[in-house]
Parts: structure tokens; C-alpha cells; sequence
């Protein structure tokens, strides 16, 4: 079984951080410290783990975008556990959460190759593509809650 719980320890905001590099980053090429931005400290963050084992095989974060926006971001799932709906029960969480602080409006910067995936969770492209470390484009996607 996959909980998903918010980050406390030293240990599990390392863990945490490791999955979103070893998912985000480290497959461009990116230095250690890109899975990480300005806005962490003013952030919720929630992480995935597998009951069974105690890994932390997922991540994601929230935070305000702009007033009324929610915005989440650094979804990470480990390729062992992809495609079995955790990335999913992740945006899940955090669309409940947002709905909790009383946000009508939710989004991300999508990558182009998974713009599907959030139009089937309800997410509709509302932005241009932009690119992101010169290589990587991506394209505001945004769901009413």
C-alpha cells in the first residue's frame, strides 16, 4: 500500500529530494541542487511511500502562484512505481489541499510529453510553451476546483 504524508524529518526531506532529482533532473543532466527552487521554504510538500518497504518513491509540493492560484509542482514519481497511480493520488492530494485553503484554481508548468496525463486528471493548457534549463519546454496547464 502507498501513503502519501508530508516530510518532517532531516532524513525524509533527504529521501524526498533524492527522488525528485533521480526523476526531474539527473536524466537531462542537471546538477544535484536543480531539483530544488526558491520557493521550498514557503511550500507544502507531500511525498509518497511504500508501506511495505518505508522508501519514499514520490514527491510533489504546493504553494500560491498568485492570489487565488494554487500551483503545484516537482512531481516525481520512481519509474519502478510509475503507471500505477501514484502521480496521481499525489495531485490528488494536493488538489484537496489547495481546496482546503480555499484556492478555485490549481495548476503546474506540464513538460509537452506529459500534457496528456494532466488532461485526463482535468487540467487544460492555458499558457505557451516556454522553455526551462534551455532544453526541457513546458506549458502552464490549470484545473478549476
Amino acid at each position: 500500500m502507498i501513503t502519501i504524508k508530508t516530510p518532517h524529518t532531516r532524513d525524509d526531506f533527504k529521501a524526498y529530494y533524492a527522488v525528485r532529482y533521480h526523476v526531474l533532473r539527473e536524466p537531462w543532466g542537471q546538477p544535484k541542487g536543480t531539483e530544488k527552487d526558491d520557493y521550498e521554504p514557503i511550500s507544502q510538500h507531500f511525498m509518497a511511500v511504500d508501506d511495505a518497504t518505508g522508501e519514499i518513491i514520490g514527491a510533489v509540493k504546493l504553494l500560491e502562484k498568485t492570489p487565488g492560484v494554487a500551483w503545484f509542482s516537482h512531481l516525481a514519481v520512481l519509474p519502478a512505481y510509475q503507471k500505477q497511480g501514484v502521480g496521481r493520488n499525489l495531485v490528488q492530494c494536493v488538489e484537496e489541499a489547495a481546496r482546503k485553503q480555499g484556492y478555485p484554481v490549481i495548476g503546474a508548468n506540464s513538460r509537452l510529453n506529459s500534457t496528456e496525463y494532466f488532461e485526463k486528471l482535468g487540467y487544460h493548457i492555458k499558457g505557451i510553451p516556454t522553455r526551462y534549463f534551455s532544453t526541457i519546454q513546458t506549458v502552464w496547464m490549470e484545473k478549476k476546483l
